[in-house]
């Protein structure tokens, strides 16, 4: 945890959530590169699980930027990674080993952001998704039918539709980038 680092000292945090597993991120390798070198451009640290799938070509994006801010790693609880063979890969300034289960470190890490963008992703991204729109009301941007996560949050926008001015699509993430980052740095909250 961040402990004495004041909330208002550090910089805003873009969390990136997608497929941990390699295989499926590859397809998405040269979206997920410049979206990683876009969040430190302007000036944003980066949040992530373990430095995997998507997550390692956006930190490898992000790490080509200089000067840029802090990579996090957010974990769960270590038994729950060694069962489903996922492992920490090198990569970040900070990492939070939590005694938390998937779902609520999912949890814990949004509530931990400014912004989420999510690119690929299923029931895990889903389960991020909805607290930073529900619960923190964050700015979330989706890479639209990049997995079932952003299909559901878009059939779901026809039932929530104040979700709406909290969630940019876009047709790849460099696509939304730029408006979600925007947000983020104004504090766009509903009805802001």
């Amino acid at each position: 945890m961040l402990g004495s680092v004041p909330y208002d000292c550090r910089m805003a945090r873009i969390f990136v959530s997608g497929t941990w597993r390699p295989d499926r991120a590859e397809p998405h390798r040269a979206d997920a590169l410049r979206l990683g070198a876009r969040i430190a451009a302007r000036g944003f640290d980066l949040v992530c699980g373990p430095g995997t799938g998507i997550a390692r070509h956006v930190i490898d994006g992000y790490r080509s930027v200089q000067p840029r801010g802090l990579v996090r790693y957010v974990l769960p609880r270590r038994e729950l990674m060694d069962e489903v063979g996922e492992i920490a890969e090198p990569g970040h300034d900070e990492l939070e080993q939590t005694e938390f289960d998937y779902p609520m470190r999912n949890v814990w890490q949004v509530s931990q952001c400014d912004g989420l963008v999510v690119l690929t992703g299923g029931d895990g991204a889903l389960e991020e998704i909805l607290p930073a729109l529900i619960d923190y009301q964050i700015p979330v941007g989706i890479v639209r039918e990049s997995g079932p996560a952003a299909i559901a949050v878009a059939r779901l926008l026809d039932l929530f539709p104040e979700w709406s001015e909290l969630t940019v699509f876009g047709d790849s993430a460099t696509d939304l980038i730029d408006e979600l980052l925007d947000r983020v740095a104004l504090g766009k909250k509903p009805g802001g």
